[in-house]
């Protein structure tokens, strides 16, 4: 690890989604992370790599409104 750690907020800012969505994807396994006092930090490597995962889409499906 030669890039110094970054914190939820800039995580953040790299994928697109809020602060928040961050440390809830790190309760969920998704994202891994390092406690140090209170701040959960992330390795930028391992965020950017996250970014480029496909996603799979949750939640209601659309429907055909032809």
């Amino acid at each position: 690890m030669t890039e110094k750690l970054i914190s939820t907020s800039e995580a953040a800012a790299i994928l697109g989604i809020s602060a928040s969505r961050v440390r809830q994807l790190i309760i969920e396994g998704r994202l891994e992370s390092i406690k140090i006092g209170r701040d959960q930090l992330l390795e930028p490597d391992k965020v950017r790599e996250f970014a480029t995962r496909p996603r799979v889409r949750t939640g209601r499906p659309k429907t055909d409104m032809s």
